[in-house]
């Protein structure tokens, strides 16, 4: 099958000349990319369940890497990427069907992927954070029929 890279999320701006800084954070396998933009609120981009990480320089990063994910997590489906991963961790087929390969390219901040069941924005409120949270279950759950 071919690989395809479908945007998923949308940053509030496609000009990452506003892209400031990001971190990362990861708590009991719930992650937190925090991205940092010119003039807007910090934008919270949610991994649930994060199985693998990693942050590839800008200098490093190909055409072929950032392709459908300028300022915008997208999901890499049919990942090769992924199918390596779960078959050098042995990981249990049913964990294996719910995993999904994300990216995101932030300009001068390089190209962000994970290996997470799902993903979610969110505002920095709690309010926000809670609503995500909500309606990223209800959709998985939704996926599941």
């Amino acid at each position: 099958m071919a690989i395809s890279v479908v945007p998923v999320i949308l940053l509030p701006t496609m000009d990452s000349e506003r892209f400031e800084r990001c971190s990362f954070s990861l708590s009991d396998r719930e992650s937190l990319l925090t991205v940092f933009m010119t003039e807007l609120p910090p934008f919270l981009i949610h991994f649930h369940r994060l199985r693998w990480h990693r942050c590839t320089p800008h200098a490093e990063c190909v055409a072929a890497l950032i392709q459908g994910c300028d300022m915008a997590v997208a999901e890499v489906r049919e990942s090769p990427a992924l199918r390596a991963y779960v078959q050098r961790e042995g990981v249990p087929e049913r964990d294996a069907k719910a995993l999904h390969h994300f990216r995101i390219y932030l300009g001068k901040g390089g190209c962000h992927e994970a290996f997470a069941q799902s993903v979610y924005a969110s505002g920095q409120g709690a309010t926000s954070r809670t609503i995500g949270r909500f309606l990223n279950g209800v959709k998985r759950r939704i996926g599941k029929h």
